[in-house]
């Protein structure tokens, strides 16, 4: 009797072990680590936990440098959630992808209004800057994207394709082939993407800035399908001219100035806007 116990115990016991063993696992996806949710004690013990950040490599392990729209920020972060039901109402527990070889992070995402193509915000601050409910924030500059499979590229719909993003591949736009509609322009993303767009400004990317002045693209996830371009001039610091003739500098760059109090002198799509109450009054995109 005491022999067959005997023979028995081990079995329960190695399926235990076993059991403690997958639960220590760390998670993955794609073969990349996801960051737990650390306890209080351990995120105090790391120096680096919400410290600024410019790259993951900068941050300890296992945090991953996050860029967090909310917070106006990039910093050293862990996960805040495993599942939904530890979000707030109205947010959702997303997979993020921190900057370089960092590991993966899960966030509180609100559940968005941006559709399938739409640009979008990874870490938003509000519901406009996110995607609806099944659409993954994807690519280098962000747009809302369903999963497809790398070699599968019908599983991605006609004007998209499959492109190696993280934490998953994910369908990105595409226009260089099929073209835009009458009075729009394909713009060329980081990431291989490309999208239609209204352009307010000069086609950045069909015509030449001035000699010392760089190309620059705004666009905001309250207003899909619009960018703003312009030909940037830098100012306001020591080692650059001043801004010439006719031109205002605020926040690093040259601007075109305007006066809240007299006649409308902003090019369509700009706004006559002052950044802060001692700042110029200059023309700002009217998003």
């Amino acid at each position: 009797m005491g022999a067959g116990v005997a023979l028995l115990l081990p079995v329960p016991i190695a399926l235990v072990v076993t059991g403690i063993s997958q639960l220590r696992m760390p998670e993955s996806v794609q073969g990349r680590l996801v960051s737990p949710v650390l306890e209080p004690e351990r995120r105090q013990g790391l120096p680096t936990y919400h410290r600024d950040c410019a790259r993951s490599s900068e941050c300890d392990v296992p945090l991953g440098c996050l860029m967090d729209a909310r917070a106006h920020a990039q910093y050293c972060a862990d996960s805040q959630c495993l599942t939904d039901a530890q979000c707030p109402q109205g947010t959702t527990c997303r997979v993020i992808a921190t900057e370089g070889a960092g590991p993966l992070v899960r966030y509180c995402i609100p559940r968005g209004v941006r559709e399938e193509g739409e640009r979008c915000i990874k870490v938003p601050a509000e519901r406009h800057e996110a995607c609806v409910p099944g659409l993954q924030c994807s690519g280098e500059t962000g747009f809302c994207a369903r999963q497809c499979e790398p070699q599968q590229p019908e599983t991605c719909p006609p004007g998209f394709f499959c492109a190696d993003t993280r934490p998953e591949p994910a369908c990105l736009p595409s226009c260089e082939q099929s073209g835009c509609p009458p009075g729009q322009h394909c713009v060329r993303h980081d990431g291989g993407a490309s999208a239609c767009a209204r352009i307010y400004g000069p086609a950045c990317q069909e015509a030449h800035c001035p000699g010392g002045q760089r190309r620059e693209v705004i666009d905001a996830p309250a207003r899909p399908g619009v960018i703003w371009s312009e030909c940037e001039e830098r100012c306001g610091d020591d080692d650059l001219p001043p801004c010439p003739d006719g031109r205002v500098c605020d926040g690093w760059s040259c601007k075109q100035p305007c006066d809240p109090k007299g006649p409308n002198t902003c090019n369509e799509g700009y706004r006559c806007f002052q950044r802060r109450p001692t700042g110029p009054w200059f023309c700002h995109p009217t998003w």
